[in-house]
């Protein structure tokens, strides 16, 4: 586990655009949307969309390089888990790119809600998520270098932004935020668990 851990720190800290570039995309495209001066309600909702389009972009090369290098076939030759592997890229990806990405939506969106740390952590559910669905996406186009196979999962989504819209846009918190947790605690067992299916399927 510390092993796949080192290594996915490693090469975000060697290759510095893994860390600048999704949070360029991110305030870009979010700083779009908020010189568009939309309502304040919908500063939540440039945020969403800036978050998912700039996951769906990074997500393409989640496994890709892994793959054309050999290192996810070594790993299975070798009899080793992927789930450490899988657990090494969240984390990586959660300290260095979504938190401070969360950080930057909420700076931009302001401090002033009474639920701040509530939305904060709905914030980093959120991107989580995500980061999941479209990773599946990510394994399932890892042969034919097509991201646009990771749009087959945005129907699974449907009631993921209908409970994001709720908790950001109407203020629904509770229980909103707990129906958010079960499709996080969904994308993180099921969907994982079909993407180490699928990685073995597509590395033989």
């Amino acid at each position: 586990m510390f092993k796949d851990l080192r290594r996915e720190f490693g090469l975000i800290f060697l290759i510095p655009k893994n860390i600048y570039l999704p949070l360029s995309i991110f305030g870009i495209i979010f700083l779009i949307f908020f010189l568009l001066d939309f309502d304040e309600s919908l500063t939540y909702v440039s945020s969403f969309i800036a978050s998912f389009i700039t996951i769906f972009i990074i997500s393409e090369s989640t496994f890709k390089d892994d793959y054309a290098t050999g290192y996810i076939e070594q790993k299975l030759c070798e009899t080793e888990s992927l789930i450490f592997y899988l657990f090494a890229k969240y984390l990586a990806n959660l300290i260095l790119v979504y938190l401070p990405m969360t950080l930057l939506a909420f700076l931009i969106n302001g401090f002033n809600d009474n639920y701040l740390l509530e939305l904060i952590f709905a914030y980093i559910v959120m991107l989580s998520t995500l980061y999941f669905f479209f990773n599946l996406g990510s394994a399932i186009s890892i042969k034919r270098n097509n991201s646009l196979n990771a749009l087959l999962i945005i129907p699974l989504l449907i009631p993921f932004i209908i409970l994001v819209e709720e908790i950001f846009i109407a203020g629904k918190i509770m229980p909103n935020l707990n129906f958010l947790m079960a499709y996080f605690i969904f994308s993180a067992t099921f969907i994982n668990y079909a993407i180490i299916q699928i990685l073995k399927i597509q590395s033989k």
